[in-house]
């Protein structure tokens, strides 16, 4: 009698949890295909507002992000955070502060109305430095039409977009048509910042390289590939930690498809266009060949790993890919510094 009892309260906190799910009120931190044996207890369970401000927020430090603190909790946060993270984040305020006059943000938890007006009033003159330049800044006639489009923008948006929520903009329809085409354009503009970022970050590197002697390419394999992959990184390894292992996965080979295909794709059209011709002249060195070496090495040892395993990734294949990337980091300097040429590869 009592083991029934015990069943049926267990069974009643599984569907329980289950109608809250079903309800929205929150996300599971539970692969889906396990069985709910027991009452989901509050660790397994976290709300939308939260999992939205971890996997983003915290791992993307941004100003709606601060205010969002300083609304709900004061600045008993900032008491709270170690030195390092006060000092980056002091030093975060201007560049994060130019991200928002740039970039429309329209995540429903985190809208707020004056950011967003903003926004639209900075949004000219980014467009206008990434599209004419340093130059068009200093030009007059430039510098009135980047200033017109700003007034406008921003009377528009202060006049008709919504206080509590961001604008739909639905037409008669479900579907937020206004929302969607505010998303587009925020990410065409944070891939212009992107673009900058990521040329300072080679010019910088390229004067550390000047100065300390140490080749460019070395710089490449490591300090640019590192600092262009730790956004990444940490977004994957929350999920992972979070129990979203098939998300995390999935992200990091998502990723890197997104960057070879399209990076390479408008690379090459770039290029031709830039330089008038259909057609350009590329080089398998021996670095690139170990890298496309090391991938298919890595993708067989999972593939094997989750045939074997019955569809699940034992932990000694996270110890085998660090282990391939460390041995690729190490062959891959030395081949660099020493300009050496893998035989089968010589023209």
């Amino acid at each position: 009698g009592d083991a029934g009892a015990a069943m049926a309260r267990g069974s009643g906190g599984a569907m329980a949890a289950l109608e809250d799910l079903e309800g929205g009120a929150y996300l599971p931190l539970l692969d889906p295909s396990e069985m709910l044996n027991e009452p989901m207890n509050d660790k397994a369970m976290i709300s939308p507002k939260e999992f939205f401000f971890q996997f983003y927020h915290q791992s993307h430090e941004s100003l709606h992000a601060l205010v969002y603190k300083v609304r709900h909790e004061g600045w008993a946060f900032f008491k709270e955070e170690s030195f390092p993270n006060k000092v980056m984040i002091v030093l975060e305020i201007p560049f994060t502060l130019a991200r928002t006059l740039t970039i429309p943000a329209v995540d429903s938890e985190m809208y707020f109305k004056p950011f967003f007006v903003a926004s639209w009033i900075g949004l000219p003159f980014w467009v206008l430095f990434n599209g004419v330049g340093v130059g068009g800044l200093s030009d007059p006639g430039w510098l009135c039409m980047a200033a017109a489009a700003s007034i406008f923008l921003g009377t528009v948006a202060l006049t008709f977009a919504p206080s509590g929520q961001p604008p739909m903009i639905k037409l008669g329809t479900k579907f937020p048509f206004g929302l969607a085409a505010i998303c587009l354009m925020s990410f065409v503009l944070a891939a212009l910042w992107i673009n900058f970022i990521a040329t300072e970050l080679v010019c910088v590197v390229a004067f550390v390289g000047s100065i300390t002697g140490i080749d460019d390419s070395i710089l490449g394999i490591t300090v640019i590939a590192w600092g262009n992959s730790v956004g990444d990184f940490s977004s994957n390894l929350a999920m992972a930690k979070r129990g979203l292992g098939n998300v995390s996965m999935t992200a990091s080979f998502a990723g890197p498809v997104f960057n070879i295909l399209i990076g390479l794709g408008f690379g090459f059209l770039f290029y031709f266009a830039a330089h008038d011709v259909t057609e350009a002249r590329v080089k398998l060195t021996s670095v690139t060949f170990l890298a496309l070496a090391c991938i298919v090495l890595n993708a067989l040892v999972m593939l094997g790993s989750g045939v074997c395993n019955g569809g699940r990734i034992p932990r000694g294949a996270g110890y085998v890919a660090i282990a391939t990337y460390a041995c690729y980091v190490a062959t891959a300097v030395v081949l660099t510094a020493t300009e050496y040429q893998l035989p089968f590869l010589k023209n």
